[in-house]
Formats: C-alpha cells, sequence, structure tokens
C-alpha cells in the first residue's frame, strides 16, 4: 500500500513531466522492505569517492611531480599550505575507509549472493575494485617516499612477465630506469582515473535498478517492496553522519595510523629495504604473488586471487537460494575465506624469510580453494535439501495412494 500511494503521489502521465515528478521517479525506486545495514556500504562508498576526488583536487593545486621537488611539495603541503596537513589526512584516510567498504561490500555480495541477482552489476562491481586498487597504488607512488619508489619498481617489473612487456615497461617508464617522466605519468593517471571511477559506478547503480536490490533472505520480493525514499534514505543520510564522524576522528587523531614510516625517508636508489610492502590494504595480495618462487606464477596466482570472485556467478547459476543463511556449511567457508583474507594482510607485512613464506603459501591455497568451493559448498547442500524434499514428497504421495487403495478395498 505505501508503494502504491507513493506512485500515485508522483505519477504524471501529462505529455510534459516537471523536475518535480522527475525527482519523485528516482526517489520511488522499490526496495525490499528487509535490507540490512550492510547495503548501506554503497552509498557511503559514493560519499568516499566524492571526498577524494574534492581533496584530490585541492593537493594536485601544490603538489609537483618531480623527482627532485615531490617530496618538497609534500612537506609544503603538510606544513605551509592553509590547511594543506588536513586536507591531505582526510586523503590519506579516506584511501583506506574506502577500500575498508569495499570488502565489506563485496563481503556482503558473497555472504547474501547478489551475484545471483544480476551478473551485470556483480562484473561491474569487480571492474571497479579492479580500477580502484590502481587508483590506490598510483597515489602511494605520489609522495615518492622510499617505499614509493621501490613499491613502483616492484609492480612494474611484473609487466615483465607478458610478451612483450619489457617495451611496454619501457614506454611506461618514459626511459629504461624510474625518473621524472615516470612520475609524471602517474600523476596525469591518478588524477584522471577517478573520473572514470565515478562514470562507471553510476553505470554499476543504473544496471543494479534493472533487476533490484538482493536482499538478506536471498527470496524474490519484487511484489512485496517500499519505496527508497523515506525509508532508505534517510537510513543512508544516518550512515553518513557516521562515516564522516569516524572519517574526521581519524584525521584529526590518528593520521598518520595507516602510513609506512619510510614514506618520510628520502630515497637511495642504491639501497633495498629490508621489507617492501604497499599500504595495508594491498597487503593480502602481496603476500599471494611472494608466496609463488616462480615470478610469472607469483603474478598470476595474485590476479587469480584478486579476479577470482569472477567465477561465483559461474559456478553457481542454477541455485535457487542465494543467502547463505540457507546453508550453514558455506557460513563456515565464508567465515574461514574472511578471517584467511586477514591472516594474508599480517603476512604481506612480515619479512618474507622462515615460517612467513610457509604460512603465506598456506595461506594462498586456501584463499583461492574457498573461492571455489563456496559456490560448490552452496550448490551441494541445496541439491540434497531440494531432492530430500522431493523424496519426502513422493513418498507422501505413495502413501495417499496406499491409503485411498486401502479404504476403497474396505468399502468393497
Amino acid at each position: 500500500l505505501l508503494s502504491v500511494s507513493f506512485v500515485e503521489a508522483g505519477a504524471d502521465d501529462g505529455p510534459g513531466k516537471s523536475v518535480s515528478n522527475y525527482y519523485y521517479e528516482a526517489l520511488k525506486y522499490p526496495c525490499p522492505p528487509n535490507l540490512s545495514v550492510w547495503w548501506n556500504m554503497g552509498s557511503m562508498l559514493f560519499l568516499i569517492l566524492g571526498a577524494q576526488i574534492l581533496t584530490g583536487v585541492m593537493l594536485t593545486m601544490n603538489y609537483t611531480a618531480d623527482e627532485q621537488l615531490a617530496v618538497v611539495s609534500v612537506d609544503y603541503i603538510m606544513r605551509d599550505a592553509n590547511y594543506g596537513w588536513i586536507i591531505r589526512s582526510l586523503h590519506m584516510g579516506g584511501a583506506s575507509m574506502f577500500f575498508a567498504l569495499i570488502y565489506m561490500h563485496i563481503a556482503r555480495g558473497v555472504y547474501f549472493g547478489a551475484y545471483l541477482k544480476n551478473t551485470h552489476v556483480w562484473y561491474s562491481g569487480l571492474t571497479l575494485y579492479l580500477l580502484s586498487m590502481g587508483v590506490g597504488f598510483l597515489g602511494y607512488v605520489l609522495p615518492w617516499g622510499v617505499m614509493s619508489y621501490w613499491g613502483l619498481t616492484v609492480i612494474t617489473n611484473m609487466m615483465t612477465v607478458i610478451p612483450g612487456g619489457a617495451r611496454a615497461l619501457d614506454w611506461f617508464q618514459g626511459g629504461f630506469v624510474i625518473s621524472t617522466v615516470t612520475l609524471k605519468r602517474v600523476f596525469v593517471l591518478h588524477f584522471l582515473l577517478p573520473f572514470v571511477i565515478l562514470g562507471l559506478s553510476l553505470a554499476h547503480v543504473l544496471l543494479l535498478h534493472v533487476n533490484g536490490s538482493s536482499n538478506p533472505l536471498g527470496l524474490d520480493e519484487t511484489n512485496f517492496s517500499v519505496p527508497f525514499h523515506p525509508y532508505y534514505s534517510i537510513k543512508d543520510l544516518a550512515g553518513f553522519a557516521l562515516l564522516l564522524a569516524g572519517l574526521v576522528g581519524m584525521t584529526f587523531t590518528f593520521a598518520s595510523l595507516t602510513a609506512d614510516p619510510l614514506q618520510w625517508q628520502p630515497i637511495n636508489k642504491m639501497k633495498t629495504p629490508a621489507v617492501i610492502k604497499p599500504e595495508w590494504y594491498f597487503l593480502y595480495a602481496y603476500a599471494i604473488l611472494r608466496s609463488i618462487p616462480h615470478k610469472a606464477g607469483g603474478v598470476f596466482t595474485m590476479f587469480a586471487a584478486i579476479a577470482g570472485i569472477a567465477v561465483f556467478p559461474m559456478i553457481s547459476s542454477n541455485e535457487n537460494f542465494q543467502s547463505m543463511k540457507a546453508c550453514p556449511p558455506a557460513r563456515l567457508m565464508f567465515v574461514i575465506w574472511v578471517a584467511n583474507f586477514m591472516f594474508l594482510t599480517v603476512i604481506g607485512a612480515q619479512e618474507p624469510t622462515g615460517g612467513w613464506v610457509l604460512a603465506g603459501q598456506f595461506g594462498t591455497i586456501l584463499h583461492l580453494s574457498a573461492l571455489v568451493m563456496i559456490p560448490m559448498i552452496k550448490a551441494e547442500w541445496e541439491f540434497h535439501l531440494f531432492k530430500t524434499a522431493q523424496l519426502d514428497e513422493e513418498e507422501s504421495v505413495v502413501n495417499d495412494v496406499k491409503r485411498f487403495l486401502s479404504l476403497r478395498l474396505l468399502s468393497n
């Protein structure tokens, strides 16, 4: 009734719809009535993306993409530019919060089977994740500290494992070594790609509106929905308030919480640090990369681990239940997968020696196995569930026939 009344209130069948009617058309988007707080992550990501673009544009006004001047410009932003330290701290904290929300968004999609509702939304989201990883890494390079230089050296050298990769590496670097030309290209890509992410995010939302949102029960609730406004618009505003409070609190209290101290040291191209590591949100992938002794094998395994969630719609195409609420074994495997993700994050920050290498290999095998086992366990559980229900139904029919025949024989 609420849906119907809301539609009627904003409907206009005339030839010329007013702007207000278009506004109501967008706000009356039907949503499942039982969405939990885990469905707030998407709108929060939009807010953080906008904040990152805004603070990033402001930082570019004082940043210089030059090997000799990059550190000086960053120091100027932090010490002399008006409120520059706030803007940079917001940008750094926003990056960490952005990836934390992405991981929670992906975990929610896996747990509640969002990939079964609309595969186009799932694959567009995976593309957004890969682009975001690229932008995050490029931003890590710009301060031009020790970790920036050596991290760029490690990642760009992965290009040599593909045919023609060495020539592509020389083209990207602008020469045979990393130089000011390389830093300028990193800066340009880091500036432009967020706008690509913004456009693709809008396409992601439009694709979501084709089949609608998933829900915690994992059932089809197309005929039972409520309008987005005011039920979920108010909920999103509450999420925005909490998110901004957390971001501002982290900026003013723990501004360098996720920053590596080596980022403040000048680059020494003749001395490699004992431990080269990226930001925390890339550590799981870095641990997988280091766990394989073969260079090409490590690169392939790392990308398979990152993009492995693409197999979920392929393996689970015939499932009737989307959510793991109906499958306890899959829930257990999901918990193991998340715990192993945290385990790999810890390993990625350690020096690759001794037992840490073995632990990384164990975590890599478990991560890749979970990506395949989660949908397979769900499918197997559902098969036995429906098979048991079918057998019970057939047995019930047989018993009814026997009872009917017995009554007929007694009556005769």
